[in-house]
């Protein structure tokens, strides 16, 4: 405890309620009867300069106090939880909050104090509930947005289909808990709340109607999220468009294509087009052709078979290929062609697909060139015949 009172937002907050107090002690006890003459027979006006004085006395003197609580709870709170304070995001959001309040009971004590017209009086309470609940809404969705990043996302790591539906339930969560939040509001403002809806119903065929494509977008990301077309990080192709998903909207799909251009496909889109994802296949089929100079000889061309037959067999005892097949396939018209075909497994990354391709044919130029196994190049042979 020795240390929770040291920085200059502490001692602000011990100043203000020290002056305060004594300010309040003096005039409740010491002198009120005759403040109060004083400013309400000799002074214009006197006793609203009294009223409003005491209003900001007041008003600054809560602020002290309640900030003075707020600081040796979090420094209490704090101490339990040290170890784990990375994890516990809630109680940022709660401190944050607890400031807000701070401010809010001020303007209660000031309002409280001050002699202000009825009107003006109902309309500033109604402007301190609406500032409330607009404050509280806004900490619930932050909690709600910190916890869907925080925890559900870390958990959601072992389940690709997570990743997609976590932040599409955070959006409807979040703009249903704010339409929530602006009903209370009419509600307490006074407005009948059935009456608005029944207007709202009527009125909405029309915006329904105005606004068909963003229903169908809305549909098309409820039908993506439900049929599972494709998780975030997909490898897909979409109407032409060939790319990595980066996110799922409510309105619009977000593909990154592979000049690092991002493309944005509406939702109503993708669920009248066909859909490729080549990363949930099991396997990637690999096909290549290498050319053998027509000079080799038929040793040096079995040998290169068995060059290639002998890394594919390495790459499928790692475990990153499955089934392969080596052959000399053809007399091409500059070579003799060796075909090879093997089923890459490495699926979750289209980097890891082209690393390995990369990694198998510097292994096979590497061994061709060991072995003395030449490599064709097009060539012509030019005859020329001299006429006698």
């Amino acid at each position: 405890m020795g240390h929770i009172l040291v920085n200059s937002k502490t001692y602000r907050n011990i100043i203000f309620t020290f002056v305060g107090i004594m300010y309040f002690i003096i005039y409740y006890h010491l002198s009120y009867d005759y403040i109060v003459y004083y400013f309400t027979n000799k002074i214009i006006y006197g006793d609203y300069i009294i009223s409003y004085f005491n209003a900001i006395i007041g008003m600054f003197t809560s602020i002290g106090i309640i900030g003075i609580f707020i600081k040796i709870f979090q420094k209490i709170v704090d101490s339990f939880f040290d170890s784990n304070r990375e994890k516990l995001f809630f109680l940022d959001i709660l401190y944050g909050f607890m400031s807000f309040t701070k401010y809010f009971i001020s303007l209660f004590v000031f309002i409280y104090f001050a002699i202000v017209p009825a009107f003006v009086e109902v309309y500033l309470h109604k402007f301190y509930f609406v500032s409330i609940i607009v404050v509280v809404v806004y900490y619930i969705t932050k909690f709600i947005n910190k916890y869907f990043e925080k925890d559900l996302l870390k958990r959601a790591k072992l389940k690709t289909q997570s990743k997609t539906l976590f932040p599409f339930l955070n959006k409807v969560i979040v703009v249903f808990i704010w339409i929530v939040g602006v009903i209370t509001i009419f509600d307490n403002l006074g407005y009948n709340i059935s009456a608005l809806i029944a207007g709202a119903g009527i009125g909405g065929l029309a915006i329904a109607f105005a606004a068909q494509k963003s229903i169908s977008n809305m549909f098309g990301a409820i039908n993506i999220l439900l049929n599972k077309p494709f998780s975030i990080g997909d490898y897909v192709r979409i109407n032409g468009v060939t790319g990595t998903v980066k996110d799922i909207g409510l309105s619009y799909l977000t593909i990154i294509d592979k000049l690092g251009h991002q493309v944005m496909i509406p939702n109503e889109v993708i669920i009248s087009n066909n859909v490729e994802n080549f990363s949930i296949r099991e396997n990637r089929r690999t096909d290549f052709s290498i050319g053998v100079a027509f000079g080799t000889s038929l040793e040096k061309m079995q040998e290169g078979v068995s060059i290639i037959e002998s890394i594919l067999e390495e790459e499928k005892e790692l475990g990153f290929i499955g089934k392969y097949r080596v052959n000399f396939d053809m007399f091409g018209e500059f070579s003799l062609n060796i075909q090879a075909t093997y089923f890459s497994l490495l699926n979750d990354s289209i980097d890891e697909y082209v690393k390995q391709k990369e990694k198998i044919n510097l292994e096979i130029k590497n061994r061709f060139k060991k072995a003395g196994v030449e490599m064709a190049f097009p060539t012509r042979e030019l005859i020329i015949k001299k006429e006698s």
